[in-house]
This record gives C-alpha cells, structure tokens and sequence, in this order.
C-alpha cells in the first residue's frame, strides 16, 4: 500500500510540472459555441469542469488540479448511466476518474463533498443538452472497462474530456485531447467557449461509488 501511496504522489508531481510546458497556445478568448441538443429531444444536461487550483488540504493530491462531469436528468424518467446507475428525474451526479486505494477509475459523486469541504471553487464549467443518442454514446463510453482506469497518461482530465466528446461526437465542439492534458489545460478550453460558468452549482444526494465485477460498491467519504 505504501509504494501504491508513492506512486500515486510521484504521478500527481509529475503532472503538475508537465502543466507548466503544455500547450501555451490554448488562448482564453471565447471563440466556441456549444451545440447541443435542444428542446423535447434533450434528455439530460452534460457539463464538464476543470481547476488548476489545489485543494483545500492534501495539496499534493489536488496540486494539478481536478476535470470531471455531471449528468443532470431532467426528464421524466430514470436514466440508467454506466453499468446501472440509476438517476432519477431531477437528480445530479458527477462522475470522474480518480486514483484511490479503494478503486483507481471511474467514481460516481465524489465531487460534491469535496465542494462542500471548500475544494474546487473557481471550477470553470460548460454544459450541453444530450439526446438519447448522445446518452447512448455517453453510456457506451463508461462500460468500457478501458475507460476504468486510472493512469498518468489517462487521468481525471482525458476521463472528462473522452465522456465530454463522447456526447459531442460529430457537433464541431468537441475538446482537444491530443498530448497529456491537465486540468489547467482543460480549464484552457473551456474558457474559450462562450457562456462558460465559473463556480456552477450541483447538489447531489445520489450515493457515493464505484463499480467492481458489475456490482456498485458504495463508499463513505471521509472529511479531510
């Protein structure tokens, strides 16, 4: 478990000096438009977020910052995202990549406690309405057990950028994932799209987890 801690530090250090040589070209002037669904086809909302602040305490886990997602239902009925998460009507989950000794991959709803504990404040955020097909793809994507993973080379911020395209397939605004992304660089990004939000609010009483074998396994975050 120790050397597992080690690397995980190392990785996390790593990427926070690459952050200083990426792309310097990104630029932050709002010249992109998001083009998602609209109207009685739009399902659900899909927003992606990314900081390159650090967290609030354990600066070496939160020094390159943080990417992940959210899917807001706001049909009338339950959608099933991934392996079998249910969100009801009405409800909002976030889902990301993290490296934890309990599971390394995709997390369902971490976010909102760390938000809560005063982690992530000057998130930057898009959002796009999604139709069933952008849902199907979305889906698609998180039952890729390749996708489970977390790596240095595919980290929270490809995990969010891949399930951002993976709705925005063939619309024209999708997110550079070429290189190794940070989330400084996805923060970049999105800055660069008109409307972009900053600190946008998600409240979440759905159930914290991951899935292993095809079962959900609920988690119980501790304060930090």
């Amino acid at each position: 478990m120790l050397m597992k801690k080690l690397r995980t530090i190392f990785s996390v250090a790593v990427a926070t000096i690459l952050s200083a040589v990426m792309l310097v070209g990104c630029g932050t002037a709002s010249d992109r438009v998001v083009h998602g669904a609209d109207g009685d086809s739009t399902v659900a909302l899909l927003t992606v977020y990314a900081t390159g602040e650090r967290g609030k305490v354990a600066p070496l886990l939160a020094a390159a910052g943080h990417a992940y997602c959210s899917v807001t239902n706001i049909s009338d009925d339950t959608i099933i995202l991934g392996k079998g998460y249910e969100l009801a009507a009405g409800t909002t989950v976030t889902i990301a990549s993290w490296e934890f000794d309990a599971h390394g991959g995709i997390w369902y709803n971490i976010e909102p406690t760390y938000i809560d504990q005063g982690w992530f404040v000057k998130r930057k955020s898009i959002t796009r309405g999604v139709d069933t097909d952008a849902l199907r793809r979305m889906n698609e994507y998180l039952t890729d057990d390749d996708n489970d993973r977390w790596t240095l080379f595919h980290n929270c911020t490809h995990f969010a950028a891949e399930f951002w395209n993976a709705a925005a397939k063939g619309s024209g605004d999708e997110i550079d994932t070429k290189g190794m992304l940070t989330p400084s660089n996805l923060e970049k990004q999105v800055k660069r799209f008109q409307g972009y939000e900053i600190g946008r609010p998600h409240v979440s009483s759905m159930p914290i987890g991951y899935y292993s074998g095809g079962e959900f396994v609920e988690f119980e975050l501790v304060n930090q």
